[in-house]
């Protein structure tokens, strides 16, 4: 998916504001680094429940990662499964909001990517380094 799929898909939930963060792969694909297969959504408790009343299903993916699923979406309420564990609370405050919709910023995807080490996080990793690396060039010019 691409940026604009992402950002109408999303926006067709009508999740309440401030109660979630796009994680996960899709903030590379707003920012045009590459497609995303799935949107990661990490959401208050609150909103957890709300989606689980919209019949949102359950997914066992290992200890401590149950996410909600639905379509293209997984909705967690933590990030406790992964050795980065942000709180909603600073993923918020360092997000970068796109069309009214609050991203990870680049640079917690990537301490997140690199602390779960896996070959595909590690190659986002060096994507994310270039991409940053000619945004800032870009800048000065």
């Amino acid at each position: 998916m691409k940026k604009t799929e992402i950002i109408s898909k999303i926006k067709a939930l009508n999740l309440p504001q401030n109660s979630y963060v796009v994680f996960g792969s899709a903030p590379l694909a707003v920012a045009g680094i590459r497609e995303a297969k799935d949107i990661d959504l990490f959401i208050s408790k609150k909103t957890l429940s709300e989606l689980e009343r919209r019949d949102w299903k359950k997914l066992y993916k290992g200890p401590k990662d149950e996410p909600l699923t639905f379509d293209v979406f997984e909705a967690h309420d933590n990030w406790d499964f992964s050795p980065y564990s942000p709180t909603l609370k600073h993923l918020l405050s360092t997000a970068t909001v796109v069309d009214g919709i609050p991203f990870a910023s680049l640079e917690e995807v990537k301490k997140w990517k690199a602390a779960t080490g896996t070959p595909k996080h590690l190659a986002d990793i060096k994507l994310i380094d270039e991409y940053l690396a000619n945004s800032r060039r870009f800048s000065l010019l």
